[in-house]
């Protein structure tokens, strides 16, 4: 197995918003760059008061550089839960960002909105309360992290990264996820460093990363017999 720790993370806390609309299109916030400590950093906040009452999300920004990275298969992200309620309204996906100017720069309070919820890296994911949270990472992830040296990936409330028209709560309350930034926040895989597992033309399999363009990690055979 490989094991690759995030280069950077960190959230940003959009500005309260006077509807949901809003929030949900918010485009600054505060960002909380390379974060330490357990913080609440995918969250959906609503409080109906007088004036028409506060709105907010927050979303979680992750960097790795996967410059080392240059084959494998079964990525998965993985972080540590601090606490989490709201139930199956937590439930999160991770999506595109090109924040931090999309190489692991500092997070700035302008780029809460700079996520591409049209490029989608998993299914819908169970926040549980403590403990290992792991995100099965589909096969656009898998080409990104493979053939690029950036990964970006964003933490969204599955409701806010399916940019859903209807509300997520009736009334005033949050629905909130807490990451322990203190612990490692990895990209787990199937390494195919040992190579393809035979020699070929002589060549030691440790030796061979592609034949013919083609990823180790995608070959059962060379010639059938």
């Amino acid at each position: 197995m490989g094991t690759l720790a995030s280069n950077r993370k960190g959230f940003i806390v959009a500005a309260s918003s006077s509807s949901y609309s809003d929030a949900l299109n918010a485009t600054t916030g505060t960002a909380y760059d390379s974060a330490t400590t357990n913080q609440t950093a995918i969250q959906y906040f609503k409080s109906t008061g007088r004036g028409g009452g506060t709105f907010r999300f927050i979303r979680t920004f992750i960097h790795f550089d996967t410059s080392s990275i240059s084959g494998g298969s079964n990525f998965e992200l993985q972080l540590t839960s601090a606490g989490a309620n709201g139930g199956n309204n937590s439930n999160t996906r991770a999506i595109k960002h090109t924040a931090g100017t999309s190489n692991g720069g500092e997070l700035a309070n302008a780029d809460f909105n700079n996520i591409d919820r049209s490029t989608v890296y998993s299914s819908d994911t169970s926040f549980s309360t403590s403990g290992t949270v792991t995100f099965s990472l589909n096969a656009a992830a898998a080409t990104q992290i493979i053939n690029n040296n950036d990964f970006n990936v964003a933490l969204l409330l599955a409701h806010d990264a399916g940019e859903e028209e209807e509300d997520l709560l009736e009334e005033s309350g949050d629905v909130s996820n807490i990451i322990a930034f203190g612990s490692a926040i990895n990209l787990v895989y199937t390494d195919p460093t040992s190579g393809y597992g035979n020699s070929v033309a002589g060549l030691a399999s440790a030796s061979i990363g592609k034949v013919i363009e083609v990823a180790t990690a995608s070959i059962n055979k060379i010639v059938d017999a």
